[in-house]
């Protein structure tokens, strides 16, 4: 029986160009979603205005580097707002909810509660989840907190991209959204923005497309 070979003809110099040409206008159409993206979060942001004060300020989770045992500098940033809310007396009760990492023996609403307290916020006032590692599970587990303490207006705390992900996802009357400021200073920090672009569509696709218990179930062996 004759073996069939199966020979590779490299592309020409033309079709290589046709190639570069076809993923260079691709980019360009990604970058230019990217920033109507982006000018679209910074809309959303501009219009939150907090006139009252909140029962609770609820800080969702972000990242926390084990090696170096410390959060990111998202993470600070938004546990900073956190703490500035409550001693400006804009909230009463701080909610932290995220970071359950499955089989590791982390809980990141944890250490965000334990990182509160070290900044001489006092720990009667903070309530954490031990449940949540997404952000629709991070929702479910500080509505739960909520409810049973009978909070009624609430200010959630979250990255700028976040939090206007966040706001597709949450439907309840006297709720208030505040985030921190874009941190784009250097050319790294815009590539970092763009990557979280995508992150945050790729998110908002999945959610959109999947059953929730699907998503929860693949997000959850992901992250074990």
């Amino acid at each position: 029986m004759k073996q069939l070979k199966i020979f590779f003809i490299p592309p020409d110099l033309k079709t290589w160009k046709k190639i570069a040409i076809i993923l260079f206008a691709l980019t360009i159409i990604d970058i230019a979603f990217g920033i109507l993206y982006y000018h679209k979060v910074q809309i959303f942001i501009s219009n939150q205005t907090i006139n009252s004060k909140a029962d609770a300020g609820v800080v969702f989770f972000g990242s926390y580097n084990l090696l170096k045992n410390e959060f990111d500098n998202d993470t600070k940033q938004r546990l900073t707002n956190a703490i500035h809310l409550y001693k400006s007396e804009k909230i009463d009760h701080i909610i932290c909810v995220g970071g359950a990492m499955g089989k590791k023996e982390f809980i990141g609403s944890k250490e965000m509660r334990n990182y509160l307290i070290r900044n001489n916020i006092n720990s009667e006032i903070i309530y954490y989840d031990s449940l949540s590692y997404d952000t629709i599970s991070n929702w479910h587990e500080a509505q739960k907190i909520i409810n049973r303490n009978h909070f009624e207006n609430i200010i959630i705390i979250s990255s700028p991209l976040h939090i206007y992900r966040i706001a597709k996802i949450v439907n309840r009357n006297n709720t208030f959204f505040s985030t921190h400021a874009f941190n784009n200073k250097s050319i790294s920090d815009y590539f970092s923005t763009y990557k979280n672009i995508h992150h945050e569509w790729i998110a908002l696709i999945l959610t959109a497309l999947l059953p929730e218990k699907i998503y929860l179930k693949l997000l959850y062996w992901y992250r074990s």
